[in-house]
C-alpha cells in the first residue's frame, strides 16, 4: 500500500478542491513530487499526499468530537467491513491520524489492509483478556493509519471476557491512553450480538449502521435499532447512531422503495450519501487497495465513498454530550 501515488487531480478530488489549489499548496509547503519532469501531472507518495491534504482539508476540520466510530450490523453481508475499510483509509489519506480496530475473527478488515492471513500477533483478545497495552499491539499500515489486527483465535474471547468485572467497559478503558494520539478511531465489528460488540458500542461516540437497501435488511434494521436503543438505555448512555444505505441499485424499484422507507422511519439518522452497488468495491477488496489507489476520479464508487467520508467528517465535528449516570 505504501507504493500508491496520487496526482494533483486525485488529491483535489479527495479534498473537494481544484488541481491548481493543490499545486499552490504543494509549492508553498515545499512538498516534493516523485516525478519532477512535469509541472502539470505531478505525483506524490502517501506521506507527501498527506502533507497536502492535511493543510488543505484535515486542519480545517479539527477538532473531531465524535472520535470513535463503530461500523455495526448483526446481519452478515451488508458490506459493513468494505465501508469501514474505505472510510478508515480515506480519512487517513485526507490528512487525519486514524486508528482502526478489527474486532471480527474473520479478519477481513485486516486482510484488506494487507495483513498476512497467518498473522499470529496481538489482537483484541490480548488487550481485553490478557491486559496487554493497546499501543504495544498496533501495526502501522501507512503514515497516518494504524491497525489492531484480528485473527481466528479471537473466537475464544467471549467466555473470559464475560467473566470480567464491568465487562462491557473494557475496550473503553483500553482506548483511553491512545485517544489523544488520533483524530479518528474506526472499529469494525463482527456480525453477532456479543460481549465484544457491546464493548464497541460502549466505547463508541457514534455507531454507523451499514444497511443494504433490500426488504429483509429493512426488517433486520428495525430489530437492530431497537436492540441498540435498549442496550444504551440499560448502560445509562445516550445513543448516537446513523444509518448508511449500502449496495443501492438505482434501477431497482424495490431498492428505491426500501430506501424511501428507511428515510421515512429514521429521518435525520439516515446519512444523505448513498453507496451504490458497483463492482469496484469488490475489486478494491481483491486488490487490497482503497478505491482512490486505482480508480479514476470519475469513478461512481469513489464518488459515493468520498461523499460518505465528507458527510461523516462534517457530522463528527458536532459536539455531543455522552453521559453515564451514577450507579
Amino acid at each position: 500500500m505504501l507504493d500508491i501515488t496520487y496526482n494533483q487531480s486525485m488529491i483535489a478530488h479527495l479534498c473537494g478542491s481544484s488541481p491548481n489549489t493543490v499545486s499552490r499548496i504543494a509549492a508553498s509547503q515545499q512538498v516534493e513530487s516523485i516525478d519532477l519532469s512535469s509541472s502539470y501531472n505531478k505525483r506524490y507518495d502517501i506521506t507527501s499526499t498527506r502533507r497536502i491534504t492535511d493543510f488543505l482539508y484535515a486542519s480545517n476540520k479539527r477538532p473531531i468530537y465524535q472520535q470513535c466510530n463503530v461500523f455495526y450490523n448483526f446481519k452478515g453481508g451488508t458490506g459493513k467491513t468494505s465501508i469501514c475499510y474505505q472510510v478508515a483509509t480515506h480519512l487517513a489519506l485526507l490528512g487525519f491520524k486514524v486508528l482502526a480496530l478489527d474486532l471480527d475473527p474473520q479478519a477481513h478488515l485486516s486482510l484488506a489492509m494487507q495483513v498476512p492471513e497467518d498473522y499470529s500477533g496481538p489482537t483484541i483478545y490480548d488487550i481485553l483478556v490478557q491486559g496487554l497495552p493497546l499501543q504495544k499491539s498496533l501495526l502501522p499500515i501507512f503514515p497516518g493509519l494504524d491497525l489492531l489486527p484480528a485473527n481466528i483465535s479471537m473466537t475464544r474471547i467471549e467466555v473470559p471476557l464475560s467473566g470480567k468485572i464491568k465487562r462491557e467497559e473494557k475496550l473503553l478503558v483500553s482506548l483511553e491512553p491512545v485517544r489523544s494520539l488520533y483524530d479518528f478511531i474506526v472499529i469494525d465489528t463482527n456480525p453477532t450480538i456479543s460481549t465484544l460488540n457491546m464493548n464497541a458500542l460502549v466505547a463508541s461516540d457514534r455507531v454507523n449502521v451499514v444497511c443494504e437497501t433490500q426488504p429483509f435488511s429493512l426488517s433486520g434494521l428495525r430489530v437492530l435499532v431497537d436492540e441498540i436503543s435498549s442496550f444504551y438505555e440499560d448502560m445509562k448512555l445516550n445513543p448516537n447512531f446513523c444509518i448508511i444505505p449500502n449496495k443501492y441499485e438505482i434501477k431497482t424499484a424495490t431498492a428505491q422503495e426500501v430506501l424511501g422507507a428507511i428515510r421515512s422511519e429514521y429521518g435525520d439518522s439516515v446519512i444523505s450519501a448513498v453507496v451504490r452497488k458497483v463492482e469496484e468495491i469488490n475489486i478494491s477488496a481483491k486488490k487490497k487497495l482503497p478505491l482512490s489507489g486505482f480508480c479514476k476520479t470519475k469513478s461512481v464508487a469513489l464518488e459515493d465513498i468520498m461523499d460518505l467520508v465528507h458527510e461523516l467528517v462534517k457530522q463528527t465535528q458536532n459536539k455531543i454530550i455522552k453521559y453515564r449516570q451514577a450507579a
